[in-house]
């Protein structure tokens, strides 16, 4: 079927089309008689695209009909130079360009700016409450061609300091006549060994009527993927002396814990049936040091992800006559997760002595072994201790008497909703004067329905923990049979259940106006209006007291039971056991009102995590594009000028006042930009580009409010609603040779001059200092506040810092070769970043590192090996992408940062023409399972999770007339 592509026709100029001819860089042809049919036919369409354009960019466009690249959006736009990916659960979710992540890169759909919310583990952030986009949410087949805008001008709105990316949908002028594709793919997953359904269909018309041109199309793509993550996971890494230290050895002063016959505690017991080290025990005195830390739940997991993705457009578009044209266009998808973590894990590490915990403090050391982890160049404090030039140790081995340990089960399952209408008209007033009108609304509706933590277990039993052999993949073993129920209690003391749903709306309306005028040959000027109101809100709920259980008799419990079975295949042979016990999560619900939160799991609103944003946003834009080419200076580009001004209203709750609270706030920013390409022949060109940037805060940094986060790592966290945005001058310069037909060979320098940041700071200290009511912890929180340390975190603006690199892009088609050699070619780009910020580590100005930005990868690189002829198609790519910062400071004591390691991911895809109207596929993700490791520590490098998903295959045909 024929997909024909002008090459005027960008993403961006589907609502502003561009003045300036394309040159061709084919065989001759104009980019409006080539028909894209085939990766190689999508390469050489989109190298049109770039070139033509004044600013920088990079296209990706559909091999055929409802047939993009690769299976998820940000997997096909990771091939881009200087773009990288965050993957979650092994698929691609968010993006980062040119070492600046998702919250600096603005997305539009269709035109209009949007917003794609999902969720995740809680090491993998969790739910997206701030501006990045998730593009797991949306089905790739929806899309018929991406536009990364690297480079800033007028026209172009606002808010990006890393890159702009116009995602499209196809509409019925893109086809002629009468269109139908339909697919249907098989997916199959090494690790969870399941077959799961992915079916695509779109239907397209256009008619010649006498009231002029209407077209109709419709599309639908459907997936379902069943996959299992095997992991590790620490928790974070502790001191040993944070929530108490361990269980001290007889005669020891100061007695830890302090004496209690009620718990067991004695001057010869830490717990009931736990004696105490004995006087001469040199463990303790080994371990209990503030330089030497610990997992704080040392355990394996095994995820069950099922995700069901549904995706639906519809476009129409009616040209009543040459110059006048009318559309409409509908994008909903509907992205349905649910997952259950089972982990059986070490509880008492991360807990204090107050009841019901009974943590660390009648924890007891038996035997250990420490790693020499390096040098500490984390300062402390008085509270904390102070390791900063000091040898700091991870412990290498280490058996444990007095061990709480629990079957730990979360169960998440959320729905996000996107809806997006948008409504365009574009007039030719004369044949110099072109006027555009675009108005639409996007809402995005995230319901966490269920998020609920199930721990229960065994109290007062032995762990060992043995990270000699392998430090990502420690083995760990317990001192009871981990697969009889009826060595685990459910019952106050030993369990704990916690019930967290939340939910995100985002809803934004847009109108804009623009006109594009020929004043003269060669130049064109443009201008615009735009009006913008974003709504952001957060409703979380809880549970008034996660110690509250029902007391369950052992026969129940073991009818609620499973066993989690299989786990550790693909990981280290022994590691930890194959089979654990785990509740039954729907039994349960269903049996105590847990399902539809009655009873005893009754919830109320968490003022202190409820927050509202509203955005408004006016800004107006002058641009003249010029080319100079008729006067014989083969020079073309654009300048101009954008006003952006933003109010917003940031309501949150103050726990001090026990009330809601709104502040108001306002700024403006003044943008100029410059885009210069000099055609210094017909295949090579120079470009460069001055601009002026900014990029407004993440919206969960606004909150005038504090939220109190009592599970997993205690923490405050306190907003800023009168942060400035982040604003830099950024300066770019490419030079970029067209060598042959589907060929380039480029080379881009950039750098980013950033004058303000935003930093989330993060201090440790007791709840007590904090200086909150100690009511904010509930009854039964088992926390104590003047021991228990939590992290505090409130935004700041900083000072920036520069952040500079360099690209290299390399295609080519090898039709130079001979026989069937000449079929191949290669797509090959490499970037480098660097940048220097400075991170407040601490309430003083003193206590501060110079680090890259969060999110910055200083190596990347991507490369495709592809083969195609008139029947077949095959390409392998490799994508790296270098060690980067997820969190600064870390979330745990004396320790600077979290991080995520390197990695290198493989994909392939192969299909074979079988008729002119049927394709069979086969594509593979992750083809060598590789591993997904996060870090803690710059210095020590301690593993923070260590997982995988196994390789994911599809094999299906596809149908097209």
């Amino acid at each position: 079927m024929v997909a024909v592509w002008l090459a005027s026709v960008s993403a961006h100029a589907q609502s502003t089309p561009s003045e300036t001819p394309a040159p061709t860089v084919q065989d001759g042809q104009d980019d409006a008689d080539i028909v894209v049919t085939g990766f190689r036919s999508s390469i050489g369409s989109a190298l049109n695209a770039k070139r033509s354009e004044s600013s920088a960019i990079d296209m990706i466009k559909a091999e055929d009909i409802a047939d993009f690249p690769d299976n998820n959006l940000a997997e096909s736009l990771q091939r881009v130079p200087g773009v990288s990916i965050n993957r979650v659960g092994g698929e691609g979710r968010a993006i980062t360009v040119r070492g600046l992540s998702g919250s600096f890169t603005r997305v539009r759909v269709n035109g209009m700016e949007a917003q794609a919310i999902s969720g995740a583990t809680t090491s993998d952030r969790g739910i997206n409450t701030g501006r990045g986009f998730d593009f797991n949410v949306f089905a790739s087949e929806l899309f018929n061609n991406l536009v990364v805008r690297k480079t800033a001008d007028a026209e172009t709105l606002e808010g990006s300091l890393g890159a702009t990316v116009d995602l499209n949908t196809s509409r019925p002028f893109d086809y002629k006549g009468f269109t139908l594709a339909v697919s249907a793919q098989g997916g199959y997953s090494t690790l969870a060994k399941n077959v799961d359904p992915k079916l695509t269909g779109l239907v397209s018309k256009t008619w010649e009527t006498g009231i002029g041109r209407i077209g109709v199309l419709a599309s639908a793509a459907y997936s379902r993927r069943r996959y299992y993550e095997d992991q590790f996971g620490s928790g974070g890494w502790n001191p040993a002396t944070i929530d108490g230290g361990f269980c001290s050895p007889v005669g020891v002063t100061p007695v830890s814990p302090e004496l209690n016959p009620g718990q067991g505690t004695t001057a010869t017991d830490c717990a009931t049936g736990v004696p105490r080290p004995a006087a001469n025990d040199t463990n303790y005195a080994l371990v209990n040091r503030s330089s030497v830390f610990l997992p704080r739940i040392p355990r394996y997991g095994r995820f069950h992800h099922d995700q069901k993705r549904l995706g639906v457009t519809g476009s129409l578009q009616w040209e009543p006559k040459p110059g006048i044209e009318f559309g409409a266009d509908l994008l909903y998808s509907d992205y349905k997760v649910s997952r259950e973590e089972n982990w059986l894990e070490g509880f008492s590490f991360a807990r204090a002595i107050a009841a019901p915990n009974f943590g660390k403090p009648q924890t007891a050391i038996r035997e250990a072994e420490l790693r020499d982890a390096g040098i500490s160049h984390t300062h402390g404090n008085a509270l904390l201790g102070d390791n900063y030039g000091q040898t700091v140790y991870d412990i290498a081995y280490g058996v444990f008497d007095g061990v709480d340990v629990r079957s730990d089960t979360q169960y998440d399952r959320f729905r996000s909703r996107f809806t997006q209408y948008t409504l365009y008209g574009k007039f030719d007033v004369t044949d110099r004067l072109r006027v555009n009108l675009l108005a639409g609304k996007a809402r995005t509706n995230f319901d966490q329905t269920e998020q609920t933590t199930f721990l229960f277990g065994r109290n007062n039993t032995r762990q060992t923990i043995d990270f000699r052999e392998d430090r990502n993949q420690p083995t760990i073993t317990y001192g009871f049979d981990v697969t009889d129920p009826n060595q685990y209690t459910l019952a106050p003391g030993s369990a704990e259940i916690r019930a967290s749903p939340s939910f995100v709306d985002n809803e934004n309306r847009m109108v804009e106006g623009s006109f594009t005028w020929k004043a003269a040959d060669g130049f064109t000027v443009k201008g615009g209006v735009h009006v913008d109101r974003f709504d952001f809100s957060v409703t979380p709920y809880q549970r008034p007291d996660n110690f509250r259980v029902p007391t369950v008799s052992a026969a129940d419990l073991a009818g609620m039971t499973h066993l989690v079975k299989g786990f550790g295949k693909g990981m280290r042979d022994g590691v930890f056991p194959s089979s654990w016990v785990a509740i039954n999560y729907q039994d349960f619900a269903k049996r105590y009102g847990l399902d539809n939160y009655t009873g005893d799991f009754a919830l109320i609103q968490n003022f202190s995590g409820t927050r509202k944003v509203r955005e408004d946003v006016v800004s107006a834009y002058g641009q003249v594009d010029f080319d100079l080419a008729g006067m014989g200076v083969p020079i073309r580009g654009n300048a101009g000028l954008r006003y952006a001004r933003t109010s917003l209203d940031s309501t949150g709750y103050s726990p001090s006042i026990k009330q809601f609270v709104t502040v108001g706030h306002s700024y403006e920013d003044w943008l100029p930009s410059l885009n210069v390409v000099a055609d210094l022949s017909h295949n090579l060109l120079i470009r460069g580009a001055v601009a002026k940037v900014m990029t407004r805060p993440e919206l969960s940094f606004l909150s005038p409010g504090a939220n109190v986060t009592l599970g997993g790592t205690p923490s405050i966290n306190s907003g800023n609603p009168l942060l400035e945005p982040i604003r830099a001058t950024t300066y770019d310069a490419a030079i970029e040779w067209y060598f042959a037909p589907n060929s380039l060979l480029s080379a881009a320098y950039f750098r980013k001059d950033i004058q303000s940041y935003v930093q989330n700071q993060a201090l440790q200290m007791t709840f007590a200092q904090t200086g909150l009511p100690e009511s904010l912890l509930g009854t039964n929180s088992g926390i104590n506040p003047n021991v228990t340390i939590f992290t505090v975190n409130q935004a700041r603006n900083t000072p920036g810092g520069p952040l500079e690199g360099f690209e290299i892009n390399y295609q080519q088609a090898f039709t130079f070769l001979p026989g069937f050699l000449k079929n191949f070619g290669a797509l090959l780009n490499y970037t480098h970043v660097e940048s220097t910020i400075t991170y407040f580590l601490a309430a003083s100005s003193e206590n501060t590192t110079n680090r890259d930005l969060l999110g910055l990868s200083r190596d990347a690189f991507n490369g495709t090996l592809y083969y195609e002829d008139k029947k077949l198609s095959a390409r392998i790519s490799g994508s790296y992408r270098g060690p980067y910062i997820i969190a600064l400071p870390a979330n745990n004591p004396l320790q600077d940062l979290e991080g995520v390691d390197k990695s290198l991911i493989f994909d392939a895809s192969v299909s074979y023409q079988l008729t002119d109207q049927v394709k069979l596929t086969l594509e593979g993700l992750n083809l060598f399972d590789r591993p997904y490791r996060q870090y803690i520590d710059s210095d020590r490098d301690s593993t923070f999770v260590y997982s995988h998903t196994g390789a994911q295959f599809y094999f299906g045909a596809q149908f097209k007339f």
